[in-house]
Order: C-alpha cells, then sequence, then structure tokens
C-alpha cells in the first residue's frame, strides 16, 4: 500500500477516475482554482511536484462542475463562488489576525489574573499557616492553663477540707465544755 492513500491524498490519477474526467481536465480544473484562490500552492504536492487531492478537493471540483452548467456560468465564476478569492481570503487573514491579536491580548489577561490569585493562594496559604501555629500556641497556653487551675483546685480543697475539719473540731470541743441545755439558761 503506497504512503498516498494512508495520508487519505489521491493522486492526480485516483483524483480524475473519482470525478470522471481525464487527467488533463483535473489538472485545468486545478489551475482554475489556484488562479481564483491566487495560491499557486493550494494543493499538497507531493516529492515529485505532482497535485494531491483530498476527499474535500473532489467534493468542490463537482460543485463547481454543477455550478458551472448554470445560465451564465463559466468553470471560473463558479470556482468564485466555491473557492475563497484572493481579497476575500485577506479580509480572512485580516480578520483571523486581529482575532487572534484580541485572543492573545486575552490569554495575557487571563494569565495576570491568574498569577495574582496564585499570589493571593500563596498569601493566604502563609496566612493559614500563621492561624494554625498560633492556635497551637494558644492550645498550649490552655493545657498549661487549665493543669495549673487543677493543681490550685486540688490545694485549694484540701484547704477546705483542712477549714472544715479545724472547725468542726473546735465546735465539737465547744460542745463538751458546754451541754446544750445550759445554753438555755440564761
Amino acid at each position: 500500500m503506497s504512503k498516498v492513500k494512508t495520508n487519505n491524498l489521491l493522486t492526480p490519477a485516483q483524483a480524475a477516475k473519482d470525478l470522471g474526467i481525464s487527467v488533463a481536465t483535473l489538472r485545468k480544473y486545478s489551475l482554475i482554482v489556484e488562479r481564483t484562490t491566487e495560491n499557486g500552492q493550494y494543493f499538497e504536492r507531493n516529492t515529485q511536484n505532482n497535485r494531491l487531492y483530498t476527499q474535500k478537493n473532489i467534493e468542490d471540483f463537482k460543485e463547481m462542475v454543477k455550478l458551472s452548467h448554470g445560465p451564465k456560468m463559466t468553470l471560473e465564476t463558479a470556482a468564485v463562488q466555491i473557492y475563497p478569492t484572493a481579497d476575500v481570503k485577506a479580509d480572512t487573514d485580516a480578520k483571523q489576525n486581529g482575532e487572534l491579536s484580541e485572543l492573545q491580548t486575552t490569554v495575557a489577561k487571563l494569565e495576570s489574573e491568574n498569577k495574582k490569585r496564585e499570589l493571593t493562594i500563596k498569601e493566604l496559604q502563609e496566612e493559614l499557616s500563621d492561624a494554625e501555629k498560633a492556635k497551637e500556641q494558644l492550645q498550649a497556653e490552655l493545657d498549661t492553663l487549665k493543669q495549673q487551675a487543677t493543681e490550685k483546685a486540688e490545694s485549694t480543697d484540701v484547704k477546705i477540707d483542712e477549714n472544715i475539719k479545724e472547725r468542726v473540731n473546735e465546735k465539737v470541743n465547744d460542745d463538751k465544755k458546754e451541754h446544750w441545755w445550759n445554753r438555755f439558761k440564761g
């Protein structure tokens, strides 16, 4: 199998056979298209500089011939309707260049915005890291304060227990000295 077929390009003989015309007629059609488009390299070429044709080229040739059968139509006028002329191509190129420039500007803006967002994300990540460190410090301080409070509460509980014991002992000792009925004598 030839390389030409694997690339879906047809040789002049194959294209002429698909169109049902001679190779000479195909060459005539090709020259009309190249003059209309003002592009001598409109068709792809092989290493021997022979034109190669795509299926789209074949369809365009069929349409060109069909249009040329209309009143006051020639192959040249039909080609102008199917293929872009140099003026149309220049306008199309200018329009595409304008669109390309606009797209490049848009891409540049988006890249700039993306960089700003990346910086903002980086700043926020740093703030988050700082906040996490501050949280850890506060947690450590809280744990220390809880431990101190627990120790103080335990020592306070011991003192309270001792105070209660002292008062109870004092009361008991006072009661031993004096009976309760003696309080009512008076």
